[in-house]
């Protein structure tokens, strides 16, 4: 039986946040860096102020936080 588990979930990360705690959830799901999302987010962010931060406060109403 393949113990691999496909399905992988993207949650607020209660421990590890500066804001609300979505990028370093999204970091755990793509396996990347912490720094490197919140850096990327915050580029973005200078480039398309309204879109990020509308994409960002969605994010942090739908998504649940990670079970501790």
């Amino acid at each position: 039986m393949n113990s691999f588990n496909s399905k992988r979930g993207w949650y607020k990360d209660p421990l590890d946040k500066k804001i609300f705690g979505v990028c370093s959830g999204l970091a755990q799901r793509l396996d990347l860096p912490v720094w490197s999302t919140r850096l990327v987010t915050i580029l973005l962010f200078l480039s398309f102020p309204f879109a990020i931060a509308l994409g960002y406060f969605i994010a942090h109403c739908c998504l649940e936080e990670k079970a501790i």
